[in-house]
């Protein structure tokens, strides 16, 4: 028999001591219910956004992506070549972006304007993401552009207004600023917005694509790139990476989907984490508690404590008691926190509670990680166990 567990169970759910040593233990059990159920579902909310953010990801940004390490531009041949000698590759697309000053009506923005081919929407399933007009880029020898969310709304582009054009200037290239004569420093040429497209906030705050062609002449970088852009087929990813890399040298980068995006999924992890931290601080601190509430237990049961060692208890065994009775508390509040906890997660995710407003999703996203459950449990009872040691130390002291 375990009489350390038999005895603190008993004192725990003994039905005759209705006394605020039970109240102020049913509030310690409160605390880390909460703990555990505010844990679970903010590291569920935090799982979802990076998920739903790695989706669109997957949807805008491609399996490969290849750039040049010492220059701003490359020629495509050279790499084309070895491109064309490898399996798995299904599709490329050359790209060619830099950055622009476009004026649409009176508004005049900085811009990233990407020049891309007629592959790219399938490389990366970019048309899809078109909320207003359409994804055209070149029409009848007419150049159009589709301008992302946040700069469209800055320039108040008008997808139906097929009078208003947008500029777009850049410095020309080995010619130096003329303070005389401004524009003769600079190249120019105009676009037709043929539509808006909602990424992300990083991803289309000044984003605009339209053809490869034009941004090509409006640089003056001739048949160069800054770019290629692949998918592969399907789990082949990796493996056409890594063959790319070895034939292609340090010459160039090539990077799969997640390190295109590994500055904003270690934001992503660094959040998680220090939010993690911050909820494992505020559940240490309300465990002091626990600390007041055995304390009390023990003051009150030093009777008790007298007849055990009368009857042969050792000092361990006292301590065991009282460290259980902390324990039960604690496993109490973890076991009530993951039913709340988990069972709040999976309503948002199959019934929708907390709506997102603003988004293209209709519901707060969430995803529940057994990693993060089993952490959970792990920290607070941890937190448990520190919060009991120090009464439990003082009960086999007592006599």
């Amino acid at each position: 028999m375990n009489l350390p567990g038999f005895i603190a169970k008993r004192y725990l759910f003994s039905k005759n001591n209705a006394n605020a040593i039970n109240i102020i233990s049913g509030i310690s059990v409160l605390i880390f219910t909460i703990g555990t159920a505010v844990m679970i579902i903010i590291l569920s909310f935090l799982n979802g956004l990076e998920g739903l953010v790695k989706d669109m990801n997957n949807s805008f940004d491609p399996d490969i992506k290849i750039t040049a390490n010492y220059a701003k531009t490359f020629s495509p041949d050279s790499v084309l070549g070895v491109l064309n000698g490898l399996d798995h590759i299904e599709l490329y697309s050359k790209s060619l972006e830099d950055n622009v000053v476009v004026r649409y009506g009176e508004a005049q923005e900085i811009a990233r304007v990407k020049g891309v081919d007629d592959n790219f929407h399938s490389v990366t399933s970019m048309d899809t993401f078109v909320v207003y007009g359409s994804y055209l880029l070149k029409d009848e020898g007419k150049n159009y552009a589709i301008f992302g969310s946040a700069i469209s709304s800055s320039l108040n582009i008008n997808t139906q207004n097929v009078q208003t054009l947008a500029t777009l200037f850049v410095p020309k290239r080995g010619v130096r600023y003329n303070n005389l004569n401004p524009e003769a420093s600079l190249n120019s040429d105009f676009v037709l917005p043929s539509g808006i497209v909602l990424l992300n906030e990083e991803g289309d705050k000044d984003l605009i694509i339209t053809s490869l062609s034009f941004v090509q002449s409006l640089l003056d970088r001739g048949n160069d790139i800054s770019a290629l852009e692949i998918k592969a087929e399907e789990g082949y990813a990796k493996d056409v990476q890594k063959q790319l890399q070895q034939q292609l040298g340090d010459r160039y980068s090539v990077k799969s989907r997640t390190e295109q995006n590994e500055a904003a999924y270690k934001v992503f992890k660094t959040e998680k984490w220090a939010t993690f931290a911050i909820l494992t601080l505020v559940v240490l601190i309300a465990a002091f508690n626990t600390i007041g509430a055995l304390t009390m237990l023990v003051l009150e049961k030093k009777k008790d404590i007298t007849v055990l060692k009368s009857m042969g208890a050792t000092r361990s065994v006292i301590r065991r008691i009282f460290l259980m009775e902390g324990m039960l508390i604690t496993w109490l509040g973890v076991l009530l926190g993951l039913i709340f906890g988990v069972g709040f997660v999976l309503l948002q995710k199959y019934m929708g509670i907390v709506p997102l407003e603003g988004s293209f999703v209709e519901y707060f996203p969430v995803g529940l990680k057994f990693g993060d459950i089993v952490r959970a449990i792990v920290v607070i009872s941890v937190l448990g166990l520190l919060a009991s040691l120090y009464p439990a130390l003082k009960a086999s002291e007592a006599s």
